[in-house]
């Protein structure tokens, strides 16, 4: 569709110099939409408008916006075949897919491959502490397959499904942690250090977004849960 509007565009500009005016409306269209890969898509075509205006706009062709140009769409190009290739949906191991499909459907397959192989798998023993109350919370944990609980001097306060996240908290916050989270059954969990995890999110806010939307949640269904346990 955006194709054939910039072609329909073409035809009706009596002169090459209305290309100016189709480029910026293209940037225009840009600037509206959401999806990075159609801000991308249009801003290459948006360049490629320019092109016949920077040739024919002057006794002599402009050749150094047309380098410019070149090398902002180039830029462009690249991203838009990086992004294609995260979109790509590809069947994960099954352990890996069931917990995509059960927390993270929202980021594309190409993000969630790379936060799975920046984790680490780990098998707990029922009994075993995962977090210690009082203490520096040095990773974050995700909670694959079995059971946990949350305790305090007062008793448990919480019991965690696979789904749920251990650590999200401090990670959040930075604090230490408030309540011991034991296993009550053999245990699965996905590990990632707070230190490359926090390296990786900044280097992909949009990532980070998705993440932080999605501990957010983890919190509010946690907060909702010892609600009704307490009561």
């Amino acid at each position: 569709m955006v194709a054939a509007m910039v072609l329909g565009s073409v035809i009706w500009c009596p002169c090459v110099g209305d290309m100016v005016h189709v480029a910026n409306g293209l940037y225009l269209c840009s600037y509206l939409v959401r999806d990075i890969l159609w801000l991308r898509v249009l801003t290459i075509l948006a360049g490629m408008s320019l092109v016949p205006f920077y040739c024919q706009c002057s006794d002599h062709i402009l050749w150094a916006p047309i380098a410019w140009n070149v090398l902002f769409m180039t830029v462009n190009a690249v991203q838009i075949g990086i992004l294609l290739r995260e979109r790509r949906p590809r069947r994960l191991a099954g352990p890996e897919q069931e917990l995509y499909e059960q927390v993270f459907s929202e980021l594309t397959p190409g993000e969630f491959r790379r936060l799975v192989k920046l984790g680490q798998w780990r098998e707990i023993e029922p009994g075993s502490t995962i977090v210690q109350r009082d203490t520096v919370v040095h990773d974050m944990q995700v909670l694959r397959q079995g059971s946990l609980e949350v305790r305090t001097p007062g008793g448990v306060i919480a019991r965690l499904e696979p789904g749920q996240f251990v650590g999200e908290m401090s990670f959040i916050s930075g604090e230490k942690a408030t309540a011991d989270v034991v296993a009550t059954e053999p245990s699965r969990l996905l590990a990632w250090s707070q230190e490359s995890l926090n390296e990786l999110l900044e280097k992909k806010p949009t990532l980070a977004y998705k993440i932080r939307g999605i501990l957010g949640r983890d919190v509010v269904a946690k907060l909702r849960a010892h609600g009704d346990l307490a009561g």
